[in-house]
């Protein structure tokens, strides 16, 4: 992103227009913008943190992060003018206002006050009392299109609680995930060999509809390096019982002039399109988003193709309008049965963990958010779908639901993924010690127990939570993305892979114990979060007792130089 986007008529009509439903406000569009953009969060979440009424206080947002024990205040200035900069008057005004969230007092006197019943209804709602009262930090957020000028650069030197996000690092830090959707280049298809039906839309979207030859489609760029496909919801599946009769229908000659009436067509949205001449339409920036496992199936058989084989395509003409190109991606794809993952895997906040992942300069990963995705030869893959479940045990530490896999990309996806402290180098560090773990599960005395999948999981979440008992740990884990990105992870992982060895010997006793009381039966326990709870507790305090005892050592001396 370049600042030059951030301007008041550049971000209003580029970035903001699909807010206006949601806040009759250009500020808190905005803000809505960055709580989605920046802090990650889910478009519900991104609502339900936002004050949506004047504030007298110069609250516009409230956030809690359980994981980082923090609250986040927010306040936004939203300029018109071009000339307009950040100074230290607006973060002095700020700093004010922080102080009133700072202790439990200040609390209940803004509840007892004349704030707006808008902030005292969220400061309920986020028990916000409780948080400060259990001993959460308090982080100011300042949110601006303008840019910070020198008062405000000299302020803010010896002001730890404020962070400003002004024009220049929101464009350092926005991550353009429509930037290399689809193929930047034109395309001309032959349209001769039927009729074409033209269609447009009230908003001025142009539609046209026609049985095109199905070699020419083959010659269209991006369909090797799966670009071509970047917005569908999933990628070629392989040898699907779908693909399976795709291609028996081309190899067979015989069945040519009827494959029209067997295959529901490809849908091509591109950002322009003009005809030429009569039997000719060029089209620029262009997608499939319905079509890859058709068009990758014509490949891999085009030698078969006959002049009889076409296929039904329609092709829009967006002008880049990206809500539209969304609800059509989601409505257009139903040849096979879809997935919450598919329909997720187009979701800003996976586009935006794949592209940080990727970026990650100490080591080499690639995340998984579609089916049928290509790895590039020599990066390590990591599926969105099997990190969520290593979130959902070690970073929310609810190990019992890891069987319930598919609310990983449903039910409990905003919980999951939509947190401003789930990265790609979070993503990366717990896909990892997930994986370290595996070395330990052999040492189990009762083998199926061992590999039994929670076990995996339960296994992570003890050891995390061993960790987090110390300050050091807690502070590690807090800071895992600079673990990842200083290059220390592996040393992180020694630590991670030793403590859960530790854990198994500990874990191997507790269940012997549980036998002969005739209480242990791991396929209720392990997705019960009583026992759960119970079970970690008791590591966590054998773990203790033997640093007491001078049989282990502590974490803070183990994880003293990872930082």
């Amino acid at each position: 992103m370049d600042i030059e986007d951030l301007k008041f008529k550049t971000i209003t009509a580029k970035y903001l227009k699909p807010y206006t439903k949601r806040s009759p406000t250009e500020t808190m569009q905005f803000l809505r913008w960055i709580l989605e953009n920046i802090f990650r969060l889910d478009a519900q979440d991104a609502d339900d943190a936002c004050v949506d009424q004047k504030q007298d206080k110069g609250v516009d947002a409230l956030l809690v992060s359980d994981t980082l024990e923090t609250v986040y205040v927010f306040q936004s200035k939203f300029h018109n003018s071009e000339k307009a900069t950040l100074g230290d008057t607006d973060l002095k005004e700020f700093t004010g206002t922080l102080t009133q969230f700072k202790t439990s007092e200040g609390i209940d006197t803004l509840l007892s006050g004349k704030a707006h019943e808008g902030l005292k209804a969220a400061i309920r709602r986020i028990n916000l009392k409780e948080k400060i009262e259990a001993g959460y930090s308090v982080e100011g957020v300042f949110c601006t299109n303008a840019s910070l000028n020198g008062e405000g650069v000299d302020y803010l030197k010896n002001v730890d609680e404020i962070t400003v996000y002004d024009s220049k690092k929101i464009a350092s830090d926005f991550v353009d995930l429509d930037a290399n959707a689809g193929v930047n280049d034109t395309f001309e298809l032959n349209t001769s060999d039927s009729e074409v039906i033209d269609y447009q839309t009230a908003d001025g979207v142009a539609v046209k509809i026609f049985l095109a030859n199905a070699l020419q489609l083959t010659h269209m760029k991006g369909i090797s390096d799966s670009s071509l496909f970047s917005r569908n919801v999933r990628y070629s599946l392989g040898n699907t019982k779908v693909n399976k009769s795709l291609i028996s229908s081309i190899r067979d000659t015989r069945e040519h002039k009827n494959f029209p009436l067997y295959h529901n067509g490809i849908t091509i949205l591109c950002d322009h399109m003009n005809a030429p001449s009569e039997d000719k339409l060029e089209i620029s920036r262009y997608m499939v988003v319905n079509g890859a496992q058709s068009l990758t199936s014509l490949v891999n058989a085009k030698a078969k193709i006959s002049a009889d084989l076409k296929i039904l395509v329609k092709v829009i003409a967006l002008g880049g309008d990206e809500m539209l190109t969304d609800k059509i991606t989601q409505n257009s794809n139903n040849q096979n049965a879809i997935k919450a993952r598919d329909m997720r895997s187009n979701h800003g906040i996976q586009q935006r963990l794949k592209r940080e992942v990727a970026n990650i300069k100490n080591g080499n990963y690639e995340l998984q958010v579609k089916q049928g995705e290509t790895i590039t030869k020599g990066t390590t893959a990591i599926s969105n779908e099997k990190v969520g479940l290593a979130l959902l045990a070690m970073d929310l530490g609810e190990p019992w639901s890891c069987h319930q896999k598919y609310k990983v990309m449903d039910d409990s996806y905003s919980k999951i993924f939509g947190r401003l402290d789930v990265t790609g180098a979070k993503i990366i560090a717990l896909h990892s010690a997930l994986e370290v773990i595996t070395g330990s599960l052999g040492s189990f005395e009762d083998k199926l127990f061992g590999y039994y999948t929670l076990t995996t999981y339960f296994l992570g979440y003890v050891v995390s939570e061993i960790i987090k008992s110390d300050d050091t740990g807690k502070n590690v884990f807090k800071n895992i993305d600079k673990v990842v990105e200083n290059g220390k992870l592996q040393e992180f992982l020694d630590v991670f892979s030793s403590l859960a060895s530790t854990t198994v010997a500990d874990l191997n006793a507790e269940i012997e114990d549980l036998r002969e009381e005739d209480g242990f039966d791991y396929k209720r326990d392990l997705k019960s979060s009583k026992w759960c709870r119970a079970m970690c507790g008791k590591l966590k305090a054998s773990y203790i007792k033997d640093v007491k005892r001078k049989k282990a050592e502590p974490i803070s001396t183990l994880l003293e130089n990872i930082l």
